[in-house]
């Protein structure tokens, strides 16, 4: 079998069209390797002196593409001196005509006319990102603080509130504007920060943590009973900050608020839970319920047995064979100041054996002052016997705290043992008419 040759004849037209597609695509692949490298380099800039000289190079390889042009007007914007405005804005101007819809691009050229004195056009670019991201936080919190700067406050926190409820983590943020703004207006302050319950309920709690109590209140109670309970995370922190002041006549207003349940609500100058029925103990955020330590070789528990009213008593079983520092089951009830208060509540022995047995003390919470102690419960068995003392708050006070203890033995008996049960139940605390 022959090999054939066949022979293509090619006409002088034929050969000028096909060196002309032969030169527009290796135009055209020129043009995409510029563009890619351009791009590339944009989005990877060195973390070194150069990068500068690689944005621009970047913009050189891909002139149309208009992420090197940004990158390059950042750089410029935080590496060069304030006078180079002028070219940062010409690189975000050139970014934004070669991606319109980019919101990126018209929030850093909204920036840079700002710092070029042109805050008209500023604010027109700040519009057009959101325009462009209505949902995101970050143009709007840019535009917002552009209207501040120029005077326009209500329309300023109305774009700052809208990117506060986008993203919350810029909460603490408008809280700290609103209050630089309007600290000395409380209206104005209000206004500021909005109608959404959930801002308003961080917004009291900002308030509180900066021991602004009047106003945290001020603000929390215009909130429903409804919306305070959707959002008692807030009404916690505010608690435990009124706490700390020893503010507990307002925290227990706060706590009532917010109370999961009818058992766990505190009055003034009553116990929480005093016949250990409604299990309110060592339960987190309730500042007024019982606290129950645990301590080796002794076992504090509610007994749901034995009870002087009801059915469950606070129960503590001693097995100390050397010593005991303390035991302090404690619970604090909030108070009227400069009033008269007496107290009781029921206890059961058996088996007690100590020198040195439990006794009931009182506190005054705003200086751990003792006002007022109890006898020592007595050794050996006894049925519920009576058990009361009486005491006066301070001027100031609005907290008593009532603390199970023990007496330290002396310091020549090196060994002080104690062993037996004891039981408490039925606490109550009266104003003395």
């Amino acid at each position: 079998m022959t090999d054939e040759v066949i022979q293509v004849k090619v006409t002088p037209v034929l050969k000028v069209v096909m060196a002309a597609l032969v030169l527009f695509a290796l135009a055209t692949s020129w043009f995409v390797v510029r563009w890619y490298l351009g791009n590339t380099i944009a989005e990877n800039l060195p973390p070194d002196q150069s990068q500068l000289a690689t944005a621009e190079l970047a913009v050189r390889m891909a002139p149309q593409d208009p992420l090197p042009h940004w990158r390059l007007g950042n750089l410029i914007s935080t590496e060069l001196h304030s006078d180079q405005i002028p070219r940062v804005v010409a690189e975000y101007e050139k970014a934004v005509s070669l991606a319109p819809n980019d919101y990126r691009f018209w929030m850093d050229l909204g920036g840079a006319l700002e710092q070029a004195g042109d805050t008209a056009n500023a604010e027109k670019a700040m519009r057009t990102a959101v325009k462009l991201a209505p949902a995101y936080a970050f143009p709007r919190w840019h535009l917002g603080n552009l209207l501040l700067r120029i005077g326009q406050f209500d329309n300023g926190f109305a774009e700052l509130r809208r990117a506060g409820e986008a993203n919350d983590q810029l909460q603490p943020q408008l809280f700290n504007l609103a209050w630089q703004v309007n600290r000395d207006d409380f209206a104005a302050l209000n206004a500021a920060v909005g109608n959404v319950p959930g801002t308003r309920a961080e917004f009291a709690k900002y308030l509180a943590a900066r021991g602004k109590f009047e106003d945290a209140l001020r603000v929390w109670n215009s909130l429903s009973a409804e919306e305070k309970k959707n959002n008692r995370s807030a009404a916690d922190s505010m608690v435990a900050s009124l706490a700390k002041e020893k503010r507990y006549t307002q925290a227990l207003q706060l706590w009532n608020d917010v109370a999961p349940a009818e058992s766990v609500k505190t009055q003034l100058g009553q116990f929480t839970d005093p016949g250990f029925e409604g299990g309110v103990i060592n339960t987190p955020g309730v500042i007024f319920g019982w606290q129950l330590p645990s301590i080796a070789q002794v076992q504090i528990s509610v007994d749901p047995s034995q009870g002087h009213s009801g059915s469950r008593s606070l129960k503590l079983v001693f097995q100390v064979r050397e010593s005991l520092e303390a035991i302090n089951v404690t619970q604090l009830i909030p108070v009227e100041p400069n009033t008269e208060y007496d107290f009781e509540c029921y206890y059961k022995t058996e088996k007690l054996t100590s020198i040195s047995t439990p006794f009931i003390a009182f506190e005054d919470a705003s200086d751990g002052s003792r006002v007022a102690t109890s006898e020592p419960a007595p050794n050996g068995e006894s049925d519920w016997q009576r058990l009361s003392v009486s005491f006066k708050t301070g001027p100031k006070t609005e907290g008593i705290k009532l603390i199970i203890n023990r007496a330290k033995c002396d310091s020549d008996i090196p060994v002080c043992p104690i062993f037996g049960t004891l039981w408490y139940d039925d606490f109550n605390l009266k104003t003395r008419k």
